[in-house]
């Protein structure tokens, strides 16, 4: 019976621990999309949108402490099929970037995981500010009906999964950690 106990405050005192550590951003969300812009050619698409990144001090002293931190921004391009049943995918891809910290460089390292090609940044909001801008200049889409519109979703998403293993746990339940935009989706 003590056993049963010791582990009931135990888990009373990881709750109160999880829960107490809350923070919360305008709107509870840290990377928002501002806008997002699709212009359509006969068999190409090129996407603009502007995006909103804020990292609370938790996540940028984590930066500071060597964690790369990793963004997955997916566009999904889809038209209507059979009086609207399901949706035809014209096109679905999904980039990876990664920001991180060089103390010995003191900069900032952004970094497209598709291209291999990375910016460095002398400060973090310089690095930010870069990062606000998505273009997609050549998005070739398959078999459209141009008497459609095209449906397109634009999702970013913050990958805790690439976050080291002890702090995979603490990023899941903290607010702080609340890195990922809400999916926009709208039609072109």
């Amino acid at each position: 019976m003590r056993g049963y106990r010791k582990n009931k405050r135990l888990i009373y005192a990881l709750l109160l621990l999880l829960s107490s550590g809350h923070v919360s951003y305008a709107g509870d969300s840290f990377v928002k999309i501002e806008q997002a812009k699709l212009v359509l050619t006969q068999n190409n698409a090129k996407l603009i949108a502007d995006l909103d990144f804020q990292l609370s001090a938790t996540v940028q002293e984590a930066l500071h402490s060597g964690i790369v931190l990793y963004w997955d921004v997916s566009i999904v391009l889809k038209q209507k099929q059979w009086a609207g049943l399901w949706h035809k995918t014209l096109l679905a891809q999904t980039n990876r970037y990664s920001l991180s910290y060089y103390t010995l460089l003191d900069n900032y390292r952004l970094k497209s995981e598709q291209k291999q090609v990375f910016i460095r940044f002398s400060s973090l909001s310089d690095a930010l500010l870069y990062m606000r801008h998505i273009v997609y200049a050549e998005l070739p889409m398959q078999a459209r009906n141009v008497e459609q519109c095209v449906i397109a979703v634009l999702n970013v998403t913050f990958a805790k999964e690439m976050l080291p293993v002890p702090l995979r746990p603490i990023a899941y339940f903290d607010k702080q950690w609340d890195l990922s935009a809400n999916e926009r989706q709208w039609c072109d």
